[in-house]
């Protein structure tokens, strides 16, 4: 269906969220970094883009997530930020655990809370 962005409530210059709704595939995984990096939206004050996850019904595969995590590792501004995912399905938080132990050129980590989130990207506390 798609992908909301927001700033967070408490650090909206640190923070950008990104809300996943209904069915999401790769496709528009890549699309939306797009949009974000074009329209300028991952700024020098952002220190992470935390992808909520939670009930959404996510179509990837292993073949869908090595071209997610080569389209990530060619984004300069992705290198330097933190990347927090929060799930609530084991289908689903194997590829944010797979990208935290395997991309160490990514900061990857998932996440079960948006708390927990939030405590990662702004106090590097995990």
């Amino acid at each position: 269906m798609g992908i909301k962005y927001k700033n967070h409530d408490q650090y909206p210059d640190a923070i950008l969220v990104r809300d996943f709704i209904g069915e999401v595939g790769v496709h528009q995984i890549i699309e939306s970094w797009e949009y974000l990096i074009g329209k300028n939206l991952i700024k020098d004050s952002t220190r992470g883009v935390i992808n909520n996850l939670l009930g959404c019904d996510l179509c990837m595969d292993m073949n869908s997530f090595r071209t997610l995590i080569s389209f990530l590792k060619k984004q300069e501004h992705l290198a330097k930020i933190k990347l927090a995912v929060i799930c609530d399905k084991p289908e689903t938080i194997v590829f944010p655990a797979l990208g935290e132990k395997k991309e160490t050129e990514l900061q990857i980590k998932p996440f079960s809370t948006m708390d927990a989130a939030v405590s990662w990207v702004m106090d590097d506390l995990y």
